[in-house]
């Protein structure tokens, strides 16, 4: 153990003193006379019985713990008041939910309960946060676009988006329903007019596919909305390339705090990040006179490589034809078959030539 010492006899002394003794000294400074060194606590004794030698710093075992006990009450006041800090600045008092949609923010806020997003109650981090709103988008996918969980000090915002409905909505008047593709008619849903077209019939862009003019007799005929899906099979050819092997983000269990100064929408971290990668979930702690001081905590991920198993590059293969054909596939159209032409593979790349049927919404309400 070292101890930071003062010597007041002459310096050159004791410097020769030591190095005669082979005492080892470090840190040398001069000060009004006197040297102040760092020795090891086994040559304090000798030290003393030759020179005049004062303790400034004691970093002994022993000292340690004196000076614990000595303060013990002080250190215990720190951590109840670091402990209080906490609980206080990572507590939600309030939930605030924007949205003119009473129903759906009630279903919403039920979920967030059932997940622990409540009023009175100990914040979540992020990857808790992260894994709710997955649930709660997964629970209401046909209402949902998106959902955010926001902590902005003591509150909870949520933010979400609505999923549109796509189709179309009811019509007063006179309309027929006609193809706004090619393709091949794979399943009719009517709910008004006549139609037109059977399963498995090829039809053009421009077709009337269920018409709104119903014949009474041979003679007389009346004229509403006609209303209806018609899908269609529709057939591409693709080629895809993607790597052998795809980098996934995993997190591991340690995290680290720190502090951030947001000025003047700059902002300044006050200790420097031990993580190369990391995720961030921040609180407020305190706002003043433009300056906002923020808690952060900070996860460390790391991007692992695997290899593409069956299941993973099937699931890769399909999200590569939405992208490529920019699909947007609603809840009834799907990807009916993928079938491989073609695959070659060699160190790092694997290239596929596709044949593939996809079955779209093809008919479009028009008014006459």
């Amino acid at each position: 153990m070292k101890l930071l010492i003062s010597v007041s006899d002459d310096i050159n002394d004791f410097i020769n003193y030591a190095f005669n003794n082979n005492i080892a000294i470090s840190d040398i400074k001069y000060k009004n006379n006197n040297i102040i060194c760092c020795i090891n606590e086994v040559d304090l004794n000798r030290i003393s019985r030759c020179f005049n030698v004062k303790v400034i710093n004691d970093y002994t075992y022993k000292y340690m713990i004196i000076l614990f006990k000595n303060n013990l009450v002080n250190i215990l006041l720190v951590m109840l008041a670091i402990f209080f800090f906490y609980i206080i600045t990572n507590t939600i008092v309030d939930i605030s939910i924007e949205s003119n949609n009473v129903e759906l923010v009630k279903k919403i806020n039920n979920s967030l309960d059932n997940y622990g997003i409540r009023r009175i109650s100990l914040a979540k981090n992020y990857i808790e946060l992260k894994d709710i709103k997955n649930k709660v988008l997964n629970e209401y996918k046909e209402y949902l676009e998106w959902i955010e969980i926001e902590k902005i000090g003591m509150t909870y915002k949520i933010n979400f988006e609505q999923r549109i409905n796509k189709k179309e909505n009811k019509v007063d008047g006179l309309c027929d329903v006609i193809a706004d593709s090619d393709g091949i008619v794979s399943k009719i849903k009517s709910s008004s007019g006549v139609i037109l077209v059977k399963v498995n019939q090829s039809v053009k862009k421009g077709d009337l596919l269920i018409s709104g003019d119903i014949k009474l007799n041979d003679i007389d005929k009346t004229s509403i909305c006609a209303n209806g899906d018609v899908y269609a099979n529709k057939w591409y050819s693709l080629s895809i390339e993607l790597p052998k092997k795809y980098v996934k983000k995993e997190y591991s269990n340690k995290f680290r705090y720190n502090l951030l100064i947001e000025n003047n929408n700059k902002d300044y971290k006050i200790f420097r990040s031990r993580f190369k990668l990391y995720d961030t979930d921040k609180s407020e702690i305190i706002s003043l006179f433009g300056k906002k001081l923020y808690l952060l905590k900070e996860y460390e991920y790391k991007n692992r490589e695997y290899i593409y198993e069956d299941d993973t590059l099937e699931n890769r293969i399909d999200e590569l034809i939405k992208e490529k054909l920019e699909l947007n596939l609603s809840k009834n159209e799907r990807i009916v078959s993928k079938k491989v032409l073609k695959k070659d593979e060699n160190d790092s790349r694997i290239i596929i030539e596709l044949f593939i049927i996809i079955e779209k919404l093809i008919g479009k309400q028009i008014i006459k």
